[in-house]
């Protein structure tokens, strides 16, 4: 039997904004079009390695329209220096809504 690869298109959208609310972070993404009711928005946070935690956040019909927002306590993150942040959604079965990266701490104030 041979193989069969489905490939997925990704759409771009832009990095989560990283708040640091003292003993937790709150991410921010703005609202991603396409997506339906009871469908779920995934946030990746990992380490350089890869190793990290996903959080699924399950939209409403009340948060459908609105942006997205988590907010994680600092003790609950991968233990690293920094980590990188990407949050998506599937839309359908060729396509996926993935975001550019964004870190924390910010880069900047790891310089």
């Amino acid at each position: 039997m041979p193989n069969k690869f489905d490939f997925l298109k990704f759409d771009a959208l832009p990095a989560a904004e990283v708040f640091d609310e003292g003993d937790n972070i709150r991410l921010k993404a703005p609202r991603i079009s396409g997506v339906d009711e009871g469908q779920e928005i995934v946030f990746f946070l990992r380490n350089h390695q890869g190793d990290g935690i996903a959080v699924y956040v399950k939209l409403t019909k009340k948060t459908l329209n609105d942006a997205i927002e988590v907010v994680l306590q600092k003790d609950k993150l991968p233990k690293a220096k920094s980590l990188t942040i990407d949050y998506g959604a599937y839309i359908n079965e060729s396509s996926v809504h993935r975001s550019a990266v964004s870190h924390y701490p910010p880069l900047e104030d790891q310089a």
